[in-house]
């Protein structure tokens, strides 16, 4: 018993004796655990990206044009060749030139708007439709020159800083009505096509030509029906009329001009003018007078050979028309920078002469010209021309 008890004491001494070397910081007799490795220090944090650059302000002239609409990109493609003539011959200070391709979606063109003054446009050229100009003028967003390039509606009041200019048939139509005048001539027929076009060029001339005190004596739609021209026919005599006014388009001239004879003066707009190449069949319209721009009646005139000519390019003399258009915006895009409107004087354009007039519109006075022998000759040349 006492050897057992000794036994125990020495058991628990020995014990003691091991976790007194422990604690104490001296190594136990055990396989030690590796040492850990120092830990990396921590990655340097990426630095935050860079909020996207605003867009910088380039002094530009905005062109915004319906090249991307299917009814008037050709036109439209136009007036950016014209627009690029003009700019080609300017001088080393022009602002540069920018087209803005639009469509037919009107919130799209005042969207295009807005982004074009923002990145530095200092003048804007365009709309070239009426929906455009209406929807620009409604739009509170004019704070730079803008030239419209159609004549808004009646009805539609442009703002501050915005003017139009614009080659519509309907002012050769009034403008025919002041060459009838001053031929003495009292008692009118008009004889129109059938569409929407015609229908306003013979309001036009209608609306003026009555509101000068003379008398619209009938008025026909075109036909080619032989019983219906025979009552044209009838109808148009030296005792009823002195005058004919053809508020149609040159193929439609041409057809329906040899039932009318050649006793009374017949007028017409730029449509009945085809170019020199049709000048076979022009023949029928010897002795009819019309209006037209000097790029197309007087190309060797000084003011119209600065710009380069376009053969081969159009389909069409109404594309040759828009072409001259954009010359013409580029000069009176000029003219707004330098002088403002007011003070903007008559410009000798390519599309007629051009002067400051009413509702901050830009009025257009075309070229007189009559067919003799298929071709047109210039009526009373105006000084300077």
């Amino acid at each position: 018993m006492q050897r057992r008890r000794v036994l125990v004491t020495l058991a628990t001494s020995l014990y003691w004796g091991i976790a007194a070397l422990t604690t104490d910081g001296v190594r136990a007799q055990t396989p030690a655990a590796p040492e850990a490795p120092p830990a990396a220090p921590p990655e340097p944090a990426a630095p935050a990206a860079p909020p996207p650059p605003a867009e910088q302000e380039k002094p530009h002239i905005a062109a915004l044009l319906p090249t991307k609409s299917a009814t008037f990109g050709k036109l439209a493609d136009a007036v950016r060749r014209g627009l690029i003539a003009g700019a080609s011959v300017s001088g080393p200070s022009a602002l540069p030139l920018i087209v803005y391709p639009t469509g037919d979606d009107t919130k799209e063109l005042v969207d295009t708007y807005d982004h074009a003054i923002r990145v530095g446009a200092r003048l804007v050229i365009g709309p070239l439709t009426k929906a455009g100009v209406h929807a620009i003028a409604g739009s509170n967003a004019v704070t730079v020159p803008t030239l419209a390039l159609t004549i808004p509606d009646s009805d539609v009041l442009l703002p501050d800083g915005m003017y139009a200019f614009g080659v519509q048939i309907e002012s050769e139509a009034r403008q025919m009505v002041k060459y009838a005048l001053s031929q003495g001539r009292r008692r009118a027929v008009i004889i129109a096509s059938d569409n929407s076009l015609g229908r306003r060029v013979a309001t036009a001339f209608a609306e003026d030509w009555t509101r000068s005190g003379r008398l619209v004596v009938d008025q026909y739609m075109y036909t080619t029906d032989q019983v219906a021209l025979k009552k044209i026919k009838d109808g148009i005599t030296i005792g009823n009329a002195d005058m004919i006014f053809l508020a149609l388009d040159a193929p439609r001239a041409r057809s329906i001009r040899p039932y009318l004879g050649k006793i009374l003066p017949t007028y017409g707009t730029s449509q009945v003018f085809m170019g020199g190449g049709e000048v076979v069949g022009q023949h029928d319209l010897n002795g009819v007078t019309f209006v037209d721009m000097p790029w197309l009646l007087m190309p060797d005139h000084p003011a119209v050979i600065t710009y380069p000519r376009t053969q081969g390019i159009f389909a069409s003399y109404e594309q040759e028309r828009f072409y001259a258009l954009g010359i013409d915006a580029w000069r009176l895009g000029q003219v707004l920078l330098e002088s403002g409107f007011n003070d903007a004087g008559t410009l000798d354009g390519v599309t007629g002469y051009l002067t400051p007039g009413g509702g901050r519109q830009f009025t257009r006075e075309a070229i007189g010209a009559q067919f003799v022998q298929g071709q047109p000759k210039l009526l009373n040349p105006v000084s300077g021309r």
